[in-house]
């Protein structure tokens, strides 16, 4: 079932359980949108995410939880960032390295729609040349469209329908799989992991590291950190792809993925690129 996405100013909050207990308006709370611009404000620029993704492939839903580690230039009483289509379930800032989110308080979020942004608003002011790191929960639901975490499908030669997830973020639809600072300028470094299950295989930006059994059928890939990049170059895909390999002259190895049935006419795309 689809997941419900509030699409009007509201704030959100969590019962002690970690449950949604609900949004309710700007007005209502007193709480007014902190930012009226379409850019964002320019006293806080990311340094580095920490992305966990974990797609239902079966539901087309996902859920996940990003940690941004930013640094504030000048003093403010909230973080602007881009969100569309994702609830947010729990939001925190902390201050100190090595802060795990369950430690840091809960803040609450209020949400402007038509600038697809967010403002968590903190209880005390953020102060300028320091470092903070901001934690939120979230879920969404797949794209229906070719934009933001989409769900895509293919069939198999028996006529079986294989479905799969897979992103396009440029020009901004990162927001739509992650609560970020989704403008070009704002250039940050991205460690990625995801979660799967047995069947599938996960594929991201940078080469797989390790992967870690959660048990259940569950596991979780570990990427390397990315270059420093806009948020529209991240991608990631879940699917059920096979590959072939083969490396360069100079050592380094290129994967050729395509869907099991279609995997024997993947050689002369290898052998194009080596």
């Amino acid at each position: 079932d689809a997941l419900p996405i509030c699409t009007e100013n509201h704030i959100h909050s969590s019962a002690p359980d970690g449950h949604e207990d609900g949004g309710f308006s700007a007005a209502e709370s007193g709480h007014s949108f902190p930012w009226n611009s379409l850019r964002l404000p320019g006293g806080i620029s990311p340094i580095h995410y920490d992305l966990l993704i974990h797609p239902n492939l079966t539901t087309s839903t996902f859920s996940g939880f990003v940690k941004i580690e930013i640094n504030v230039t000048h003093e403010t009483s909230s973080i602007i960032l881009h969100s569309k289509e994702l609830l947010i379930t729990r939001a925190a800032i902390a201050g100190e390295i090595g802060t795990v989110a369950s430690d840091a308080k809960q803040l609450p979020v209020v949400e402007h729609t038509p600038h697809e942004q967010i403002a968590i608003l903190a209880e005390e002011p953020l102060l300028a040349k320091k470092v903070y790191f901001i934690f939120i929960e979230y879920v969404g639901n797949l794209s229906d469209g070719f934009y933001g975490f989409y769900k895509s499908s293919y069939k198999t030669s028996e006529g079986q329908v294989r479905v799969l997830a897979s992103t396009h973020f440029e020009p901004t639809s990162a927001r739509m799989a992650f609560p970020c600072f989704d403008e070009p300028a704002f250039k940050a470094h991205f460690t990625i992991k995801i979660r799967r299950d047995d069947r599938h295989v996960a594929l991201s930006n940078m080469p797989k590291i390790k992967t870690v059994t959660l048990g259940q059928d569950l596991y979780e890939d570990h990427f390397a950190d990315t270059v420093k990049m806009s948020t529209y170059l991240v991608a990631f895909i879940i699917c059920d792809f096979q590959f072939i390999s083969g490396r360069t002259s100079s050592g380094i190895k290129v994967s050729v993925y395509a869907a099991p049935h279609k995997i024997n006419q993947t050689q002369y795309a290898l052998k194009a690129a080596i």
